[in-house]
């Protein structure tokens, strides 16, 4: 076969390069594919010619691809590579993009691993030093302190284990300063650390001998910790003891956790679990390692040797795991229906169509859907990616016309019609006949859209959002308990309808007056919320498992929005450029610490409502730094040059071309996944 063989070469001894193959390591790798007759191609996708690297695979059309690419940036970079390969629709070696991401997760790992059953440490997940203050008093000590999406032993030291609670802030900040992304704090357990290597095929369902390391020279009465400089600088004075010293009963229980492990994790072919066993003989999972190190010498092999398999021949028996797995032919080349390649999906642009003008009475009746303009910009955009696009309105003839347009996937942006769930219409009558759609699905469409539930399902996580009533036209009016100003608006309408000069009430009398002007109007339940002083923002999220924010933008309010001002609907409707009530900024920056709240706090937003591929998120911020919850649109506009997530786009570096792109993609990839469970 044609292998091309992908890594990252380590060029120095920084923090940056801790998990990337030395020199030696690649050569050793490079051979031992060799040792298998194969062909074999390096792509080092290291530094910043990723573009190269991209370009020599496409040249290269290798059978298979052997990943160790641990990536460079964030929270997500294992998963560059294999989301990588199957965007180019290349086999390769090793877990996808899910085990890849979840398991660099260490705290996500452990909550999948524990529904599973398996004891794990108890601990909590910090990513701001003033949560750190906050439970350091919860915490059972000793305590052991880690990066969470970290490998190599990066940030473990002998200062790690922790104490008392002083030591835990100590160490804690430190820690934060060096992995903002976050860090691990767990109970300390007493004991060994024991490590099982995984090889599909190998063992016992894949599960090879266990094995511990063991330190020189470690004082009597000292615990062994495996730390950074061990690991990375003085790895001769440890050696590994495979198989470890422990009884059977503790041997089958480690093979049978793994055999719920790893399909938990998504993990494939080749992989490592820790695990800590206490002197009393209890078991708890630590963390799982998708990516290996393949270094000769590692513990994968001391275990393989008990099979009497040498360093080649452990190489190609992970090569041959994925073989299996893909069902390639072996010594030629893929088999015929892997070589299929998909054609490039017919894509329908689904949409409600503006037919009345501003200044028409009935305007606000069709205020969210689009105009002519927009569709027609979306179809110029969508078609410049070499797609086939097919504009289909969403009227009742819907179903029938996706079904007689032979559409692979839809771009949605049609915001239904009548009763509280009209978004959800589109993404469940395409969830009916079978066809992949951009943005949420049919629940989160539904959710979001009523305002009160939205806000339920996000005060039960945490987030905080403004007390309010829902008036539903009762001859007994609002319930009283607000505390005034307080905001009336229509509970399932978007577009800012209802939010106007007199949506902001100030007194119960006022109150009742607005909500029953509005019941009247919309005939429909009337969100009456607390009313937030202060600072007004919008942010945009893009993606799924990793999330990308755009801003935050914020909508600065001048004097003619007076005492309370609001982004209200008659403001909504008129060029961002010449508004007469507020003007936009963006990208805003809040200070590094409050900059971090609001990005974690939209990802929760997004993430606790099942959002998928894009959505927008209002939120202010009162004079005490407190983060409120407005509103979520996850169909948000797409209006050039006027849509708010347009503008963050546009403000925060993103073309108009590059997000619709980047909305469209995540539907294409999934429409491709199930495409190729087909072929299989």
């Amino acid at each position: 076969m044609k292998i091309a063989f992908v890594f990252n070469k380590k060029t120095n001894s920084s923090l940056e390069q801790a998990e990337f193959d030395t020199p030696e390591t690649v050569s050793a790798i490079h051979h031992a594919l060799v040792s298998g007759g194969h062909e074999v191609v390096d792509v080092d996708m290291s530094g910043e010619n990723l573009s190269g690297s991209i370009s020599k695979l496409i040249t290269v059309k290798p059978d298979i691809i052997f990943n160790t690419a641990e990536g460079y940036y964030g929270v997500g970079r294992e998963s560059l590579g294999p989301t990588l390969f199957e965007q180019l629709q290349i086999p390769y070696v090793g877990s996808g993009p899910y085990g890849c991401f979840l398991t660099l997760d260490k705290f996500l790992t452990k909550q999948m691993v524990a529904s599973r059953k398996i004891p794990v440490v108890e601990g909590y997940f910090v990513n701001f030093v003033d949560e750190l203050d906050s439970i350091r008093r919860e915490i059972v000590y000793p305590a052991f302190v880690k990066p969470n999406y970290e490998g190599s032993s990066k940030g473990i030291t002998s200062r790690s284990v922790c104490k008392d609670a002083d030591e835990l802030l100590a160490y804690g900040t430190e820690c934060l300063k060096i992995f903002p992304q976050g860090i691990l704090i767990e109970r300390y357990i007493p004991g060994r650390d024991i490590s099982v290597p995984y090889i599909a095929g190998l063992g016992e369902s894949g599960v090879l001998e266990s094995l511990e390391y063991v330190v020189q020279s470690l004082k009597e009465g000292t615990e062994f910790i495996y730390d950074y400089d061990l690991k990375n600088f003085y790895d001769d004075a440890v050696s590994v003891k495979c198989p470890a010293a422990i009884d059977p009963s503790i041997r089958l229980a480690l093979i049978e956790m793994m055999k719920r492990i790893v399909p938990a994790l998504g993990v494939v072919d080749f992989a490592r679990a820790d695990f800590r066993l206490t002197p009393e003989g209890e078991l708890y999972f630590l963390e799982l390692n998708a990516l290996p190190s393949l270094q000769p010498g590692a513990g994968v092999f001391e275990a393989t040797q008990c099979l009497g398999l040498d360093y080649n021949q452990t190489i190609l028996k992970i090569l041959e795991a994925a073989t299996t797995r893909l069902k390639l032919t072996g010594k030629g080349s893929r088999s015929p229906k892997r070589l299929r390649t998909l054609k490039n999906p017919n894509v329908a642009l689904v949409y409600n169509l503006r037919r009345k003008d501003i200044s028409d009475p009935n305007y606000e009746h069709e205020a969210e859907f689009d105009s002519q303009r927009t569709v027609d910009a979306l179809r110029r955009t969508l078609e410049g990616f070499s797609l086939t696009v097919v504009p289909i309105e969403a009227n009742k003839q819907l179903m029938e016309n996706l079904k007689e347009s032979k559409v692979d996937v839809v771009f949605n942006i049609a915001e239904g019609s009548n009763k509280r769930a009209r978004e959800a219409q589109v993404p469940a009558i395409c969830d009916l006949l079978g066809i992949e759609h951009t943005a949420s699905d049919a629940t989160c469409l539904a959710i979001t859209l009523d305002k009160a539930i939205t806000k339920k399902l996000l005060s039960q996580d945490g987030i905080l959002t403004p007390q309010y009533r829902l008036y539903q036209g009762s001859a007994r009016g609002v319930e009283p308990g607000l505390r005034f100003p307080v905001i009336c608006k229509p509970n399932h309408e978007g577009t800012s309808k209802g939010i106007g000069d007199t949506c902001v009430v100030s007194s119960q009398e006022e109150l009742e007056q607005e909500a029953s002007r509005q019941w009247k109007k919309f005939r429909e339940p009337i969100l009456c919320e607390e009313y937030i002083e202060g600072r007004e923002f919008t942010i945009g999220v893009l993606g799924n498992s990793t999330l990308k924010v755009l801003g935050p933008m914020e909508i600065v309010f001048n004097s003619e929005g007076g005492k309370y001002p609001v982004y209200s609907f008659e403001a909504k409707h008129v060029e961002p450029t010449n508004n007469p009530i507020f003007s936009l900024n963006c990208p805003v920056s809040l200070g590094r610490e409050m900059d971090r709240k609001i990005i974690s706090f939209a990802k929760k937003c997004f993430t606790s409502l099942g959002c998928r591929d894009v959505a927008r998120i209002d939120f202010r911020i009162d004079n005490r730094g407190n983060i409120f919850f407005i509103e979520i649109n996850p169909l948000p506009g797409l209006a050039p040059n006027f849509s708010d997530l347009v503008i963050l786009a546009e403000k925060s570096g993103m073309a108009y071309d590059s997000l619709i792109r980047r909305i469209l993609t995540p539907a294409i990839q999934r429409w491709r996944n199930v495409e190729r469970m087909k072929s299989w």
